[in-house]
């Protein structure tokens, strides 16, 4: 993974970065809409490449695409509505199971939905670290911008350390081709050696944090964020985006029905006006990355 200061949409004022996220994660999860969905997760996944490595993709790419499998035969095998019927299963006389393309295709775009979600919280977590949640909620809400902070962090920490435990152990000769019992054992032993050192850090932790003050009133921050000019202009320009997508889904431009048959409602002009306002939202990331990559290019070219 990249550092944060090599992503230029992280640099932006921890509000707007917030709203950016809580707004394209509302729209993901409240609209039923596949292209919509199907949108949200190729530009995530585009995004994701720029801040991932390829082998940390391959694997997300793996365990998301199981949930996606799971949840598309989940829907199909125990619902059983729809009129495209695919085959039927006749138990007996008096019961029959038919299993129907518009319960395929539902299970396929809630999975996708559930895909999106989770690579945009992704996302989120390299664009927002434990600094900017308690500048934003560490007077209001200590306790619980404390418990997300500590989620960013040790989540990390957790992955680094289990490395380091498999290393000693395999230093000691503990190797992963264990079998059976004895690759029982030395999970166990791992788990032990995980939960004591977590437990350690969180002592240190909440020392540390009650030794700086935290949750006191005058308490300041440890690092200050002023709204400059780029943060108005991102924000007016995530202002004109969200009012033409919200006016577009007002009339009715992204309806999509399911059941009792696949319906899409595309009103012309008005649904691709909607998915073009979507799209330059969701590519705000990458459209900031590219105007700041142009610009170095530029400066370099210069010199």
């Amino acid at each position: 993974m990249k550092t944060f200061n090599n992503q230029y949409f992280y640099h932006f004022h921890p509000l707007i970065v917030f709203l950016y996220f809580s707004f394209v994660l509302t729209i993901i999860m409240f609209s039923i809409n596949p292209i919509v969905r199907l949108i949200t997760l190729v530009i995530g996944l585009l995004t994701l490449w720029r801040l991932e490595n390829r082998e940390q993709i391959r694997k997300d790419i793996k365990w998301l695409s199981m949930i996606l499998f799971f949840s598309t035969i989940g829907n199909f095998l125990f619902i059983h509505s729809g009129r495209t019927i695919l085959f039927e299963w006749i138990v007996s006389e008096t019961k029959t199971y038919r299993f129907t393309f518009e319960a395929l295709f539902y299970g396929f775009s809630f999975g996708i939905m559930m895909y999106s979600i989770l690579i945009w919280f992704r996302l989120f977590s390299y664009s927002f670290n434990s600094e900017k949640i308690l500048y934003l909620f560490g007077k209001r809400m200590p306790r619980i911008s404390l418990i997300l902070s500590m989620i960013l962090r040790f989540i990390p920490l957790y992955q680094t350390e289990v490395t380091n435990i498999e290393l000693a152990q395999k230093g000691l000769g503990i190797t992963n081709k264990y079998q059976g019992n004895k690759k029982i054992e030395k999970e166990y032993q791992t788990f032990l050696s995980l939960f004591g050192w977590s437990l350690e850090r969180a002592v240190i932790t909440s020392d540390s944090m009650n030794a700086r003050g935290y949750g006191l009133k005058n308490r300041t921050q440890y690092q200050s964020y002023i709204m400059q000019q780029r943060d108005i202009l991102l924000s007016l320009l995530l202002a004109i985006l969200l009012s033409g997508f919200y006016l577009c889904s007002s009339k009715e431009a992204f309806q999509f029905y399911y059941y009792p048959k696949l319906r899409v409602d595309f009103i012309q002009g008005t649904s691709m006006i909607g998915y073009l306002l979507l799209i330059g939202l969701l590519s705000l990331p990458l459209l900031i990355e590219a105007k700041e990559r142009i610009r170095w290019i530029y400066l370099e070219w210069k010199m």
